[in-house]
């Protein structure tokens, strides 16, 4: 049975994310990196690339090729997101990082907890611990973001953590233990050249809009669990911006994995058992059943 501070998965997400695969420039590198900073492990795996994820689950294959780090400003991934299932985990993953020298921005989302950092090549990494039960609602979208928690507090949705407080929930625990086998791809999140055409063509996916802020060239959209973030999209490189050039470490490809009938998508063509398509961004998707 799971721990009290322990969440269960969502059960009522129509999609969520299989592996994803990522360009570097130094594969020993960046395998060094995901390993001691995120405490991933290696898994087998016989396609090309090294799978690296948790005991249960491939979570990021990476691949050498890369002949340039991340430059702005183009479309592509604007980070990727690594869900943990609760806060001694969370707590244990910003120990871990602070322990490893890396430079991260612990942020308060209100519906989430958060950890920013980047790899050798500049790729951005979210650590995300879902709390969507301290959230109530929103506030007035013309005036800016804001979210009120469940006692009717105003936040701003981007603030700090405290720190010493988060570290505390870890106190006891190994830092440098590998990531919980429970851990999983929570979102992703994209760099487009124009928020609606995106949007449209991801809810012929399954995505369903759930905040769009055109005024901050900012949106995001859920799977079907109610208050949690599952993609999110952004103008912010500019608008109508080309895609990443092939020789820069980004995204390569992605798995989207349904969990009920696969949505008939204009997008996507079949091919065997899966659907396989190119995202807004020039990213290659495949969509397969559960």
């Amino acid at each position: 049975m799971p721990s009290a501070n322990t969440k269960l998965s969502p059960q009522c997400d129509r999609l969520s994310w299989g592996q994803v695969d990522l360009q570097v420039t130094n594969i020993d590198r960046a395998v060094a990196f995901w390993s001691s900073a995120l405490g991933m492990i290696e898994r087998n795996h016989a396609a090309p690339g090294i799978a690296l994820g948790t005991k249960d689950r491939t979570l990021i294959v990476l691949h050498p090729g890369a002949e340039t780090s991340v430059k702005a400003p183009f479309t592509g991934m604007y980070h990727v997101a690594i869900g943990v299932r609760s806060q001694a985990e969370f707590s244990r993953t910003l120990a871990r990082l602070i322990q490893s020298d890396v430079q991260v921005g612990p942020t308060d989302h209100l519906m989430a907890k958060s950890l920013y950092f980047q790899d050798p090549d500049g790729l951005e990494i979210e650590i995300t611990y879902e709390t969507p039960e301290r959230f109530s609602h929103f506030g007035d979208m013309s005036q800016g973001l804001t979210l009120f928690d469940a006692d009717g507090n105003a936040h701003s949705g981007r603030g700090p953590l405290d720190v010493r407080a988060e570290l505390a929930h870890a106190a006891g625990a190994n830092p440098m233990t590998p990531l919980a086998d429970d851990s999983y791809l929570a979102h992703l999140h994209f760099k487009v050249a124009a928020l609606e055409p995106a949007l449209d063509w991801f809810e012929t996916l399954g995505f369903e809009r759930h905040l769009t802020l055109d005024a901050w060239g900012f949106a995001d959209m859920g799977a079907g669990a109610p208050n949690t973030h599952r993609l999110a999209m952004n103008t912010w490189a500019g608008p109508n911006r080309p895609p990443m050039p092939k020789d820069m470490a980004g995204l390569m490809q992605y798995e989207l994995i349904s969990h009920g009938p696969i949505a008939v998508s204009p997008h996507l063509h079949q091919d065997g058992d899966v659907l396989r398509g190119t995202d807004p961004v020039g990213v290659s998707v495949t969509l397969r059943p559960s």
